[in-house]
């Protein structure tokens, strides 16, 4: 079964997403990120590569010839075949054939269009069955 994360009440969403891919992937898991473009896909990766001070988050687009030997990948478009064991949806619908995924992380901001999304895409985890964890953000800094 899916386990789906909504890490709701972030302040801003972008910034946490690199916080969150650079925790996945020091965990060892292997993280595939869904953006919503090609140029939401290559500003990501921008973001990625200056996150910290002191740090990056090793990344590659999925088709790039080191995927097989990089953490975190990045893609505009979900392969129909492809299995993984975390998913972070920042694309901009609810992502189809959940169950390749071992979880999948949902990133909510505090606007109304976010909470809207939030709450509909919750409902159809909910539907298929998947296990759901809440993680109020509201009182970690962005």
């Amino acid at each position: 079964m899916t386990r789906i994360d909504f890490y709701t009440n972030v302040a801003d969403p972008q910034a946490f997403a690199c916080r969150l891919a650079d925790t996945v992937q020091r965990k060892r898991e292997r993280l595939l990120i869904w953006l919503d473009s090609e140029r939401s896909v290559e500003v990501f990766s921008n973001r990625l590569w200056s996150h910290g001070d002191t740090r990056f988050v090793p990344h590659c687009r999925l088709e790039a010839a080191e995927a097989g030997v990089t953490p975190v990948w990045l893609t505009a478009r979900l392969p129909d075949d492809l299995a993984h064991p975390v998913l972070l949806n920042l694309g901009p619908e609810l992502p189809y054939a959940i169950e390749r995924f071992e979880r999948i992380l949902e990133i909510v901001g505090r606007d109304p269009a976010s909470l809207a999304t939030a709450r509909e895409r919750f409902r159809a985890y909910r539907e298929h069955g998947c296990a759901i964890e809440h993680h109020d953000m509201s009182q970690t800094p962005s």
